[in-house]
């Protein structure tokens, strides 16, 4: 599904996609690959867990930090679309609806609205953010879809995880992120994978 494929990440801040597909971005990172991030907090630790990642296109946005939901639906989910536009991806990577975090919730309804099959058919997945994701019970996030990584995919997701200084936490670290790749793994009967859930695909 995902090879050979333009990939495009539309995740709230600059250390979700670190947190939630870095290992899948790694894999994939000599295919077309590019981050859109709404918020810019940390650019420099973004620059250099991209850099370690082997992602060099990223559109930034300007929004305000865990304030997404204080803007129109609409004018957010015109960004995503313009970022789409740019890049013409085949498969869209976001958050999931199951998160605690505001911002992920609102850029998860708004990229389905802007990838739904109008145009274009594109493909699209969402992802778990350590932290964030699966606390909302008695839901919790139940991934139908997993990528398999290599021992050195899992090793730059941990390095570039310490990228983000000022956000790691215990829940985060990249101990944790290590751990949760083994657990994918296992149930996906590989040695590490990253677990998605499907919301839209094509044949």
């Amino acid at each position: 599904m995902l090879e050979n494929k333009r990939i495009m990440t539309v995740l709230a801040h600059e250390d979700d996609e670190t947190l939630g597909c870095g290992g899948t971005l790694n894999r994939f990172n000599k295919q077309n690959i590019c981050c859109a991030i709404p918020i810019t907090r940390i650019e420099e630790q973004r620059k250099s867990a991209l850099k370690t990642l082997g992602i060099q296109n990223c559109i930034m946005g300007t929004f305000d930090d865990n304030q997404l939901d204080k803007y129109p639906l609409l004018e957010i989910t015109k960004w995503v679309s313009s970022c789409i536009d740019k890049f013409s991806p085949d498969v869209v990577i976001t958050h999931t609806y199951r998160c605690t975090n505001q911002d992920h919730r609102v850029l998860y309804e708004a990229s389905v609205i802007a990838t739904r099959p109008l145009k274009n058919h594109i493909q699209l997945l969402s992802c778990e953010i350590p932290s964030s994701t699966g606390y909302l019970r008695p839901t919790n996030f139940e991934p139908n879809y997993y990528v398999e990584l290599s021992p050195d995919n899992i090793l730059k997701k941990m390095k570039a995880v310490e990228n983000y200084v000022t956000e790691l936490r215990k829940c985060r670290s990249p101990e944790v992120i290590s751990a949760l790749a083994r657990v994918r793994g296992a149930e996906s009967g590989y040695d590490y994978a990253e677990g998605f859930q499907l919301i839209r695909g094509y044949e």
